[in-house]
């Protein structure tokens, strides 16, 4: 395990909070357990992937996956556990069952660690819809941490990713979803139609513009509470609503 004055330096020079650096560790050993033992029938998606390979402009906390295969949980609990042990990171691993999925919980004494409280948490949510539709993309993660070695990861499309946020916007209320959409937006990611009624199908429901903008408009109210604390300065609500439901409207 780093050092917690390494891990200060890498904050500063990251532009990061020290604990939201941790958590960059954390999941970046997390990752790095799932995929240098077990192969990949997990997809890594969401806002994190977007952080990691895409240069999203929030901080992301969770890790969110699409199996594509069966997944067996306890050789992938197992492999965190061993993994993060050999680090010298005291964990416990936790899972639930929710509809359509899992959720792994990850406590960690990292770096930052001074008892009680104060242990790192990553949270994995596994979707088990098994609705990839694109092929993902392969890439490679070459962290900035001394103790942990290259490894490979198959990603989410960004368009399935966009279409995958579109569905979010519609079944939630995360401020986030609406930011990613339209980081990938300006990104020049295409938006595909027919990508997101497939993501939709799930619901059996097909994607509605008026809908889609009465849950943007929707958002407005959480937008500062919610973004504030991932990212140093949150853009004007209209500035980043915009351009998306100007993008959507052509779907």
């Amino acid at each position: 395990m780093i050092s917690g004055e390494e891990l200060r330096r890498l904050a500063k020079a990251n532009g990061l909070l020290p604990h939201q650096q941790e958590k960059h560790y954390m999941q970046t050993a997390v990752l790095y357990a799932i995929y240098s033992r077990i192969a990949d029938e997990l997809v890594f998606k969401g806002g994190t992937a977007l952080f990691f390979f895409y240069g999203l402009g929030r901080f992301s906390e969770d890790l969110d996956f699409t199996a594509t295969a069966k997944v067996d949980y306890s050789q992938l609990a197992n492999s965190i556990t061993s993994t993060l042990g050999v680090l010298g990171i005291r964990n416990e691993v936790k899972e639930k069952k929710p509809l359509a999925g899992r959720n792994i919980k990850i406590k960690a004494e990292g770096p930052l660690y001074r008892g009680g409280l104060s242990q790192a948490i990553v949270d994995m949510d596994v979707s088990e819809r098994n609705d990839v539709v694109l092929k993902p993309e392969v890439k490679e993660v070459v962290p900035i941490y001394d103790d942990l070695r290259p490894f490979s990861v198959p990603v989410m499309n960004r368009e399935e990713i966009a279409a995958e946020k579109i569905r979010a916007i519609l079944k939630r209320v995360k401020a986030r979803d609406l930011y990613d959409l339209a980081f990938l937006i300006k990104k020049g990611v295409n938006l595909d139609s027919g990508l997101v009624n497939e993501k939709m199908r799930f619901y059996g429901e097909q994607f509605d513009k008026l809908t889609f903008a009465n849950k943007v408009a929707g958002l407005e109210s959480v937008w500062v509470p919610e973004l504030t604390g991932l990212m140093k300065t949150v853009p004007p609500f209209k500035e980043v609503a915009d351009p998306v439901l100007k993008a959507t409207a052509e779907l």
